[in-house]
């Protein structure tokens, strides 16, 4: 906090600028990844891919070694498990009691929200780039060792179709941490929930047609395929809004009302 003195005027305090929201997200990008649980759990999303890659360099027949499938294959793991990075950066506040640090250095909670909203994507985003490369040096590795078909050939449409669904899952995450505000209890809620959804559609056939527009599992399937239409994009938008948006608005109001320890 600096002094400002005018000719003739009584010295006024100037206050430094707040902190910017590009460092919030570095700060909550870095908060995912140097964790114990953050790191651990990248590692064991490596550990999950580099099995199915094994598997696929050594059991694939040469013809289907080419680079979109194996990023395909590469790719497999974060689907289901980084998203659980979103929830643990969403949760440490309030499981890691550091609640108390953070909104005294920035006040503003949904701020703080929305950075871990967008770190967690930039992760996401980070992480698909990391593995379209390692699909390419597994292209080389199957040319020369399996002699594999080595098409380099990619459906743009299908990458940036998963891209985009690996956002959704992970800002899903993101949401489900702020609305239960619990580590275990969020993680369980997300993996369970939509399972327990899917299933009941499967089952009840009255249930069948909405599960076209509320079921994310549905929804994003034509998505990932790269093969979107506009009522394709109503039901992903709909089924987004009662996955992501309902969880993700109790979680900011519910952040900004309680109490920090």
């Amino acid at each position: 906090m600096n002094t400002l003195t005018l000719p003739g005027s009584v010295p006024t305090l100037r206050t430094p600028g707040g902190i910017t929201f590009t460092r919030l997200c570095g700060v909550e990008l870095r908060k995912q990844v140097d964790t114990r649980a953050g790191l651990w759990l990248l590692i064991v999303i490596a550990l999950v891919n580099t099995a199915l890659i094994v598997l696929t360099l050594t059991t694939v027949p040469p013809s289907e070694l080419t680079w979109a499938n194996l990023t395909s294959t590469a790719s497999l793991a974060q689907f289901v498990l980084l998203p659980l990075i979103g929830v643990m950066a969403a949760t440490s506040e309030w499981s890691q009691r550091t609640g108390l640090t953070t909104f005294a250095l920035e006040p503003r909670r949904t701020r703080v929200n929305l950075a871990k909203l967008v770190s967690a994507g930039l992760l996401g985003l980070l992480v698909m780039l990391l593995t379209v490369i390692v699909g390419a040096v597994l292209n080389v590795v199957g040319i020369v060792f399996r002699g594999g078909d080595g098409s380099w050939a990619m459906d743009w449409s299908m990458l940036a179709g998963a891209a985009l669904a690996l956002l959704l899952l992970v800002a899903q995450g993101v949401a489900f941490g702020l609305a239960f505000l619990s580590t275990p209890i969020a993680i369980v809620a997300y993996l369970a929930l939509p399972i327990v959804w899917t299933t009941l559609t499967m089952f009840i056939s009255g249930l069948a047609g909405p599960a076209t527009w509320l079921d994310m599992n549905v929804t994003m399937l034509s998505l990932m395929m790269g093969e979107m239409s506009v009522l394709g994009w109503a039901q992903l938008t709909t089924s987004v809004a009662v996955w992501v948006g309902v969880p993700l608005a109790v979680g900011l109001w519910r952040t900004a009302r309680r109490d920090v320890a």
